[in-house]
Parts: structure tokens; C-alpha cells; sequence
């Protein structure tokens, strides 16, 4: 009997170690995927979301989006965002996920990726985290959501 309960012992860690291998495994490979296009357009897109302005902003998200949000809450949402201040620097982007089931909210996305990361960002009156999720448009990206973590935001 105790022959026993060590060989399932040894499988349940087995199974463990493998599950959780297989796990980071994966996202290192959906990660490598994006690094190279998502990384770059993020660090060229957040500067400019973060001026604020809503026509900016407009030109970066994507169509399906913009249809839920009118201009006079956009207009409120980032001239609420503008508490945080002027961008001074970005730090690394972090990779999060792939959602591939296109679905989110109110927006019915199909059959397109959306991939989302996390940004350590630097702005005047502190440090941000920023999380954005792009629309992967077979390469190229539009803004899909994004939400800013900062502790001037709630002063």
C-alpha cells in the first residue's frame, strides 16, 4: 500500500510539473508571436492616446468600438484620463494574452485576435499602468480597450 500511494504521488507532481511547463510554454510562444509588430506600435501609439485628445484617439481605435462609445463620453473619458498628466516615458511592455474568440463587452469581433498588454508607463504626476488590447488586423493592430492604473486618478 505505501508502494502505492508513492507512485501516485509522483504522478500528481508529474502532471503538475507538466501542466505547468506546457502552461509558460505557450505563452512564451503567443508572446514571441507579437513581441516584434504589437511592442512597436504600442510604444508609437501610447504617446498618442495619451495627449488626450479624443480626435487622436478616434483615428487609433477600431471601427466596431467606436460605434459603442459616443463622442461625448469619450471626450469625458479622456479629459478624466488627463488627471494623470503629460507622458514623460514608457517602460517595458509586458504580453498578457490572445483572446481569439473576438467577443468583449458589447463589440462582436469575429474571428479576429485580440492581444493585450501591459505597459509601466512614467507621466507627471506618477507612475501608470496602462493596459492595452489591440485588434490584430493580420499584422497591423487598432486600439480595441485600454485602462490606465495610477494613483492620480483617484485624488
Amino acid at each position: 500500500m505505501r508502494k502505492e500511494v508513492k507512485k501516485f504521488i509522483i504522478y500528481v507532481i508529474f502532471v503538475f510539473v507538466t501542466g505547468f511547463s506546457a502552461f509558460f510554454i505557450y505563452g512564451s510562444m503567443q508572446s514571441s508571436q507579437y513581441d516584434g509588430t504589437a511592442v512597436p506600435y504600442i510604444m508609437e501609439t501610447l504617446p498618442k492616446i495619451s495627449t488626450w485628445d479624443p480626435e487622436i484617439v478616434k483615428q487609433l481605435m477600431a471601427p466596431e468600438v467606436l460605434k459603442t462609445v459616443s463622442a461625448e463620453n469619450l471626450a469625458n473619458i479622456l479629459a478624466a484620463l488627463a488627471d494623470i498628466g503629460e507622458l514623460q516615458s514608457i517602460g517595458d511592455a509586458t504580453f498578457k494574452n490572445k483572446s481569439t474568440d473576438g467577443t468583449g463587452g458589447n463589440v462582436q469581433l469575429i474571428n479576429e485576435p485580440v492581444i493585450t498588454y501591459e505597459v509601466e508607463a512614467q507621466y507627471s504626476t506618477g507612475d501608470a499602468k496602462v493596459i492595452i488590447s489591440m485588434i490584430d488586423r493580420g499584422g497591423s493592430y487598432e486600439i480595441y480597450h485600454f485602462n490606465f492604473k495610477s494613483k492620480a486618478l483617484f485624488q
